[in-house]
């Protein structure tokens, strides 16, 4: 009960603290984004992903690097509890799997879509995607952006995407709701801009 008490709370701070952003504050912060995204050239970070289903007991928790460089390409690499690993290049996605590689073509359009949402996710530059409807909310340590797919294919796979800002106006957090209502959240750290990165984290 006392757990249930905290949670409750804490879930009350949050909706007291958020604001939604008026239009003009809207204009700004995406200024701003999009200003420091074009002085981002590469990055490399740390994730933790979290996988929730109403299915499970717990969570499942899997860790991770990832590497992106303009103009889009993108080394996803699991490195515990599993080694897996996907690359994002030239309109293919490349699967390691414990070894066994497979390829995807992303000529067809849910796997371009899929492609572009995931490097926009990285970037934040998916603003003026009309595929989504789009909300904008400031709390104390973040603004939420909050994408709904207006795209019925998308849709299929995609409920929901919120990705939280921080001060220095890159993600830090982003969770994908599915139409289940389940959720994968994934959370960035030790971030690096605008270093050196291998041409091999893009290949296979």
């Amino acid at each position: 009960m006392k757990k249930l008490l905290i949670l409750f709370s804490l879930c009350g701070c949050y909706f007291l603290q958020a604001q939604t952003l008026t239009p003009a504050q809207v204009q700004t912060f995406k200024a701003q984004v999009q200003a420091k995204n074009q002085s981002i050239q590469t990055m490399q970070t740390d994730f933790l992903q979290r996988k929730h289903s109403d299915f499970m007991t717990k969570d499942i928790e899997s860790f991770g690097k990832m590497a992106f460089a303009k103009p889009a390409k993108l080394n996803w690499q699991y490195t515990k509890p599993y080694q897996y690993r996907i690359i994002f290049h030239n309109n293919h996605i490349t699967i390691n799997d414990a070894g066994k590689v497979s390829q995807i073509n992303a000529d067809n359009k849910v796997f371009k879509k899929i492609n572009n949402l995931i490097i926009g996710t990285i970037t934040g530059d998916m603003f003026n995607d009309k595929a989504f409807t789009i909300s904008y909310t400031k709390t104390d340590k973040s603004t939420l952006v909050k994408l709904l797919p207006t795209d019925k294919k998308l849709l299929k796979y995609i409920g929901e995407i919120e990705l939280y800002f921080g001060a220095d106006y890159i993600v830090e957090r982003v969770k994908l709701i599915q139409p289940s209502k389940d959720y994968t959240e994934i959370l960035f750290s030790n971030k690096k801009l605008n270093t050196n990165i291998d041409e091999t984290n893009f290949t296979m």
